[in-house]
C-alpha cells in the first residue's frame, strides 16, 4: 500500500478511534476498504463468502443470513430490512457486556426496521428515512424534479401497459425503446423493447402500473456517487455502468458492474457536464432535507451530446465499494468515507466541501459482477479461494487480498464480492463473485449502439471464475 493510502488510513482511524460501528449492509464484502478507515465491529448482510475470513482475521465480526441457510438468495432493496434482527438480538448482548462502548448503527441504504429499532432502543442509527428515499427513487417526482431546476430530460411518457399499443409506440418513439417501471434497482423493472414479442413479454410484468417509455439510446451509461450536504452537494468522479451482460448471467439492461477506467476514453466535457449537473441535482434534494450519500444513472445520447440522468439513487450504490477502494489506492480520502464522518458529526460541511476537487478527480478500477446463469436454483460444487489471481495466461492464484489495493500490478485481478463456499445454493440471478482490476473492462471502440461487450481479459477471467466454480444445476427434489 502506497505512503499516500496509509496515511489516509491513519487520519480517518484517528477521527473515527472513538466509535463502534454496526454495518448493515446487502452484501458483506463491500465493507472492505472502507473498514480499515472506521471501526466497524460488526457487520450483517445477506450472503457469506471466502474472503469474509479475511476480513473477520483483521477483527470484524459477520452475522450473515447464508451462514444459517447455505443458499444465497437475489437481493434487491427491500432485503435490507430482514437484517435489522441480527442486529437487534446480537447488539443487546455485546452492550450488556461492553456497556461503555460508543454504537453506532450505520446502514447506507434506506431501512425503515432500523430506523424503528433505533428509535425504540434508543441507539444511534446513521441511515437515510424511508419515506424521504422512497419519494425520491419514484421517477415521477425525480423527472419533475429535473424540470422544476432545469436540467435536461429524456424525452418520452408514461403509459399504462393494458392502453398501449405497439404500433403507435414505435411510431412515435422509433423501433426500440426502453420501458421502465417507476421504481426499480440493478436494472428490475427495465425492459428493452425491439419487437412485438418484446412488447408483448413486458406487459406479463407491468401489469396495469405506469410505466415510462423512452427511446433506447444504446448501452452507453454513466454512474456517480455524490454527496447531499446541507446547502450544497459534492460530486466524485463518474464510471461507465455495465449492463446487460449476457456473459456475467445479467438479463438486459441488468447491473453487471463498473468501469472507471474506462471514463478516460470520454470526452472531458462529458465527465464535468455529468459531475455538474449531480451537484445541482444534490442541492435539489438537499433542500427537500435529503443528507448524505446518493447516485445517480446517466445515458448519453451520442448524436446530440447530451447527458441526461436517468435513475436517482438515494442510497449507497454497487460502485460506492470500488470507488472507497480506488480513491483509497490513489492516496485520496473516500467520499463514502468523508461523508459518514460528516453525519457522524466528525468532519464539517466545509471540511467535505474543500475536498470537491479530489473527489472529482478520476480513479482506475473497474469490477465485473458475475451471477448465476441458472434458470432455477444451482450448487457451487468447487471451493475457489478468494485473493488475488494472475492472468498468465490462465487464472492463477497469488496470494490473499481483499481490496483493489492489494492487487501489486495492473495485470493482476482481485476474485472477491462474496466468493461462495462450496456447496452453495444460489437462486437465480444472485450475484456469485465480482472481479475486480486496475484495468479497464470495456472499451467504447467495440460498442455499438445496441450492444456493450467486455476486452479480452475480461471474457477469459469470467469464463475461467465460473468454470472453476463448477456451478451445476440442483435437480428438483435433491437435498439443498
Amino acid at each position: 500500500m502506497n505512503p499516500a493510502a496509509v496515511s489516509v488510513i491513519h487520519s480517518l482511524a484517528d477521527l473515527f478511534h472513538a466509535k463502534s460501528i454496526v454495518w448493515q449492509t446487502l452484501l458483506g464484502s463491500y465493507c472492505a476498504g472502507l473498514h480499515l478507515l472506521c471501526p466497524m465491529k460488526i457487520v450483517t448482510c445477506s450472503d457469506y463468502g471466502k474472503e469474509f475470513e479475511q476480513l473477520e482475521r483483521q477483527g470484524l465480526r459477520f452475522l450473515s443470513q447464508e451462514q444459517a441457510t447455505h443458499g444465497r438468495i437475489l437481493v434487491h432493496d427491500a432485503t435490507i430490512e430482514g437484517m435489522t434482527t441480527l442486529v437487534s438480538t446480537n447488539l443487546e448482548a455485546r452492550i450488556r457486556r461492553h456497556p461503555g462502548e460508543d454504537w453506532t448503527l450505520v446502514c447506507p441504504y434506506p431501512c425503515r426496521s432500523l430506523e424503528n429499532l433505533g428509535r425504540d432502543r434508543g441507539w444511534t442509527v446513521i441511515t437515510q428515512p424511508w419515506r424521504r428515499a422512497e419519494w425520491l427513487a419514484d421517477k415521477h417526482n425525480f423527472f419533475d424534479g429535473l424540470d422544476q431546476i432545469g436540467l435536461p430530460r429524456m424525452p418520452g411518457r408514461w403509459v399504462r401497459w393494458p392502453e398501449a399499443r405497439y404500433s403507435e409506440l414505435t411510431t412515435e418513439i422509433g423501433p426500440r425503446f426502453v420501458a421502465q417501471l417507476s421504481r426499480g434497482s440493478s436494472g428490475s423493472g427495465t425492459f428493452f423493447i425491439g419487437s412485438r414479442e418484446d412488447f408483448i413479454a413486458a406487459g406479463a410484468r407491468f401489469g396495469r402500473e405506469p410505466v415510462w417509455v423512452a427511446p433506447n439510446l444504446g448501452p452507453l451509461a454513466l454512474n456517480i456517487n455524490a454527496v447531499a450536504l446541507s446547502r450544497s452537494a459534492v460530486a466524485s468522479c463518474p464510471s461507465v455502468q455495465l449492463v446487460g451482460l449476457e456473459r456475467l448471467g445479467a438479463n438486459p439492461g441488468g447491473y453487471a458492474g463498473n468501469d472507471f477506467s474506462a471514463v478516460s476514453e470520454l470526452p472531458a466535457a462529458t465527465i464535468r457536464d455529468v459531475q455538474e449537473q449531480t451537484e445541482r441535482i444534490g442541492s435539489w434534494i438537499a433542500s427537500l432535507g435529503y443528507r448524505g450519500l446518493f447516485g445517480l444513472d446517466f445515458v448519453i445520447d451520442r448524436e446530440s451530446g447530451t447527458n441526461y440522468a436517468v435513475d436517482l439513487n438515494p442510497r449507497w450504490q454497487g460502485s460506492t465499494a470500488l470507488e472507497v477502494q480506488a480513491q483509497l489506492r490513489a492516496g485520496r480520502m473516500p467520499l463514502a468515507a468523508a461523508e459518514l464522518a460528516w453525519r457522524l458529526g466528525l468532519l464539517g460541511e466545509a471540511d467535505v466541501a474543500r475536498r470537491r476537487d479530489d473527489f472529482r478527480m478520476p480513479v482506475r478500477g473497474s469490477q465485473l459482477i458475475l451471477r448465476s446463469r441458472m434458470s432455477g436454483d444451482s450448487k457451487v460444487t468447487r471451493g475457489v479461494a478468494a485473493g488475488v489471481y494472475e492472468m498468465s495466461p490462465t487464472l492463477n492464484y497469488s496470494g490473499e487480498g481483499v481490496m483493489l489495493g492489494d492487487c501489486r500490478s495492473p495485470g493482476q485481478l482481485l476474485v472477491t464480492g462474496g466468493v461462495p463456499l462450496r456447496d452453495t445454493v444460489l437462486a437465480p440471478g444472485a450475484f456469485v463473485a465480482r472481479i475486480v482490476s486496475e484495468r479497464a473492462a470495456v472499451s467504447f471502440a467495440t460498442m455499438d449502439l445496441q450492444t456493450m461487450d467486455l476486452r479480452r481479459w475480461a471474457q477469459n477471467a469470467a469464463r475461467e471464475l465460473y468454470d472453476a466454480l463448477g456451478i451445476e444445476a440442483v435437480s428438483p427434489g435433491s437435498p439443498g
